[in-house]
């Protein structure tokens, strides 16, 4: 259900159904909160399951990993220099599959993993502070040297927050996060008060404050960082990475067109960046 807000294209419209969500989540909000964040709490915070319809290469390696909250699903493919993939809200490594398949005939390991309630891991809900958290474990159990990450969408912010690689490969950033986060959720109707409060709770559980981490913050200390970015991106918005990229000299930002947020990931274009930053590396 998270994922008709987050990706939805149709946020300024107010329907009857915005007033209804208005006025009822309002009235829950002040007679019994409780109730009111555990029901926007599991709206907010369930992603889609991702199923990918890319057949996965034949000498991909799987594997469970136990961490502190559920178990990730690691995926691990050719042999070399480690450059890690994080994905997507709602999206899963098998996204990646073409682009893996690639990198490694380059002469690089590649390991991704499925994200908290994502793909193949365990747990029925997610959020960007268990994005980070996930990386994290998986970072700790490589205990080796990641020298580059290919990250899309949210899975961006947790790369350039936990990862000190070589190179940042971003695909379609979602900069000014928050803000585009607190729009969508409100343009349901949501009452302002349950959608604080489930903020404030997902930030005390994990110790993280949600302002902390936007990717805004971490660009500085990275010494290298590519973005691709689509101008017809409708979820995270391409003048946002044009904007940093202005500010950012160590940051060079390609654009492409007519990809929109989720077909830009195997394109062409996009694989092309890829190759000639891993191809730097092997020089």
């Amino acid at each position: 259900m998270s994922s008709k807000i987050y990706f939805s294209e149709q946020q300024n419209r107010k329907s009857l159904s915005y007033y209804a969500v208005k006025m009822v989540s309002g009235i829950v909000a002040r007679i019994a909160p409780s109730l009111g964040k555990r029901c926007v709490q599991r709206l907010l915070l369930t992603p889609v399951r991702h199923q990918s319809k890319v057949i996965k290469p034949n000498t991909m390696k799987e594997y469970k990993l136990n961490t502190q909250f559920e178990q990730l699903h690691i995926y691990e493919l050719g042999d070399g220099p480690i450059v890690l993939f994080t994905h997507g809200w709602s999206g899963s490594t098998g996204q990646f599959y073409p682009l893996m398949e690639k990198v490694a005939a380059l002469g690089f390991k590649v390991i991704a993993f499925d994200h908290y309630a994502h793909g193949n891991s365990a747990g029925k809900e997610a959020n960007l502070p268990l994005f980070v958290r996930g990386l994290e474990a998986v970072k700790a159990h490589i205990d080796l040297p990641i020298v580059a990450t290919i990250s899309h969408s949210m899975g961006s912010i947790a790369a350039l927050n936990r990862v000190n690689t070589n190179v940042h490969i971003l695909i379609a950033p979602p900069f000014d996060f928050y803000t585009g986060f607190e729009q969508r959720i409100l343009a349901t109707g949501i009452s302002k008060r349950l959608f604080n409060t489930v903020i404030k709770s997902v930030e005390s559980q994990h110790d993280m404050i949600f302002e902390n981490l936007l990717p805004e913050h971490h660009l500085a200390k990275h010494k290298n960082i590519v973005i691709v970015h689509d101008l017809e991106d409708k979820f995270a918005f391409h003048h946002l990475s044009e904007k940093v990229a202005k500010i950012h000299s160590h940051l060079t930002l390609i654009t492409t067109q007519g990809l929109g947020h989720g077909r830009i990931i195997n394109d062409e274009q996009t694989w092309q960046v890829i190759a000639a930053q891993l191809s730097m590396l092997k020089a």
